[in-house]
């Protein structure tokens, strides 16, 4: 069996908080300890989870597409693009993507898209909802369009990551008419006089048309739901719930098969702590014992941040190699703040 574990968001925390924290994930310091050298790309999750599903890039990592596909949305459309709700935190000297806004009732995202589909109705464009707060555009015409994954802009001031291409400048009047629109709703204005975060924007990424798939390079994505889920029913690709490694092996025989974790939060260092010692015990211990039992063929550990990602790859360990993990303890925190710090 081959194995990946997809560790989101890891790289964007700090090496301090990391090596706080690393005396809860013992199993994964030694596995790193005695991984190969790993490669570091520019990269991020998006492009890291549309690899795994043999989805090609083009201007775009093609998102949006897929989702349509998956939702089973026919409009006829020739190019798709995700438009996720959001709310943009304004300050003096720039616009920062505040949150993407995922409470939205399916009342309450009907009548915001209808306004945004009255507005734009002769314009070749028109609005989905795949799930309240999964917004899709459906374009008549072929857009050439670069953008930027959410994940990639949250908290940062937004104007370096706005889209570009020959029809960005179009697309950039609509997204200010649409912020326009969403900030005088009524939808917003109960939102907030009832303390909920208002969609005052959209983000606009992922797009794209459909092509030619490339074959996923996995059987299976273990997760918890989110983009990741939709995205591999969308393809095909068999789903299943984040358990644990047992849960993994003991399943109908999905080979390869990826796992990807919840995102980490290094705000609060005593929750990063429980989260690694949570993986360590249900993930990485018996990934370990599991390669030395030779019922793991191998395992990938990629870990991603903003546009950064490692990947360290691990096989059967030599008697050599057992000994000396065994003697050294590993360190989360060094193995990945070494190869982040030479890339600056």
């Amino acid at each position: 069996m081959d194995v990946t574990l997809v560790f989101p968001g890891l790289l964007d925390l700090d090496p301090s908080a990391l090596r706080a924290a690393e005396a809860r994930a013992p199993s994964l310091g030694r596995l790193l300890a005695r991984a190969s050298s790993p490669t570091f790309e520019v990269t991020g999750a998006v492009a890291t989870l549309c690899a795994l599903l043999g989805i090609a890039r083009a201007r775009d990592w093609p998102i949006a597409p897929w989702l349509a596909r998956g939702a089973g949305i026919d409009a006829q459309a020739s190019y798709w693009l995700c438009a996720d709700p959001v709310s943009f935190a304004v300050g003096q000297n720039d616009v920062r993507l505040g949150q993407l806004v995922c409470d939205l009732g399916a009342d309450e995202s009907a009548a915001l898209l209808s306004l945004l589909n009255q507005h734009f109705a002769n314009d070749g464009i028109r609005f989905f909802a795949r799930q309240p707060s999964r917004w899709l555009i459906g374009a008549s015409s072929l857009q050439d369009l670069e953008t930027h994954p959410p994940d990639e802009v949250a908290g940062q001031p937004v104007l370096p990551f706005l889209p570009s291409g020959s029809d960005a400048p179009r697309w950039l009047r609509w997204q200010s008419e649409m912020q326009m629109l969403l900030f005088e709703n009524e939808v917003n204005r109960q939102r907030e006089g009832a303390g909920r975060t208002p969609v005052n924007g959209v983000w606009l990424w992922g797009g794209g048309m459909f092509g030619i798939r490339h074959g996923a390079s996995i059987a299976a994505l273990y997760a918890d739901g989110g983009l990741p889920s939709e995205l591999a029913l969308s393809t095909g690709v068999v789903v299943r719930p984040l358990q644990s490694f047992a849960a993994l092996t003991s399943a109908p025989s999905a080979s390869p098969a990826a796992v990807w974790m919840n995102t980490f939060d290094g705000a609060d260092a005593q929750q990063l702590g429980s989260q690694l010692a949570a993986v360590d015990s249900d993930w990485m211990r018996p990934a370990a014992d599991a390669l030395a039992a030779q019922t793991l063929r191998a395992l990938d550990l990629i870990f991603t941040g903003r546009r950064k990602r490692l990947r360290f790859q691990l096989g059967r360990p030599s008697l050599m190699q057992r000994l000396r993990t065994r003697r050294s303890a590993g360190s989360l925190g060094a193995a990945l703040g070494r190869y982040l710090e030479s890339q600056h």
